[in-house]
C-alpha cells in the first residue's frame, strides 16, 4: 500500500493494528464486552484500518477499555490492543474528543486532588480501619498539572 493512501499514515503508534487479522481473540476475552456486547475492540481496530479516524475518536465505547491486559495477552498476531487503546484515547483527548464525564473527573482532580472532597466522616472510617487521615491540602497534585500542561488544558 503506497503511503499516500495509507489510512493509518500519521498514526505511527498503531501501525501494529496492519497485523490484526480480525481473529476476535480480544473481543472473545474482553469483560467489558462479556457485560456489553456491543462494546467491541475488534471492530475499533478494523474502523481505524479503514481510515475512520474521527468515528474512532468520537466513539463513546473507545473509553470502555479498563485496561486489564487480556486482550494484549491473548492476541496471537502481538497487536497490543491495550496499548494501541490508550495510544487511542490519548489522540481523542488531543483532539478534543474526551468525554464530558472524563474531563468532570479530571477536573475534580485538579482542583481538589480528588475525586471526592474528605470530610471528617471518612478520616473517621479511616482511622476505625486503622489508616491515617487525609488533609485536605493537595497542592502537589496541582503543581504536577501546571508542569504537565493538563491544567491549562482542563480550563480551556
Amino acid at each position: 500500500m503506497q503511503q499516500g493512501n495509507d489510512p493509518l499514515n500519521g498514526w505511527p503508534a498503531f501501525t501494529t493494528m496492519r497485523a490484526c487479522y480480525q481473529c476476535a481473540r480480544c473481543t472473545s476475552g474482553c469483560p467489558v464486552a462479556t457485560l456489553d456486547p456491543e462494546y467491541n475492540p475488534r471492530r475499533i481496530f478494523r474502523l481505524a484500518v479503514l481510515g475512520e479516524k474521527e468515528a474512532v475518536l468520537k466513539d463513546e465505547k473507545l473509553w470502555y477499555c479498563l485496561a486489564c491486559y487480556t486482550c494484549q495477552e491473548r492476541c496471537p498476531e502481538e497487536v497490543r490492543p491495550a496499548e494501541v487503546l490508550l495510544a487511542l484515547k490519548n489522540l481523542a483527548c488531543e483532539r478534543g474528543f474526551a468525554p464530558a464525564a472524563l474531563l468532570a473527573a479530571a477536573r475534580l482532580v485538579a482542583e481538589d486532588g480528588r475525586l471526592y472532597n474528605i470530610d471528617e466522616f471518612h478520616n473517621e472510617y479511616r482511622e476505625e480501619e486503622g489508616l491515617p487521615a487525609l488533609d485536605e491540602e493537595t497542592g502537589i497534585l496541582g503543581k504536577l498539572l501546571a508542569l504537565t500542561g493538563l491544567q491549562g488544558r482542563l480550563e480551556e
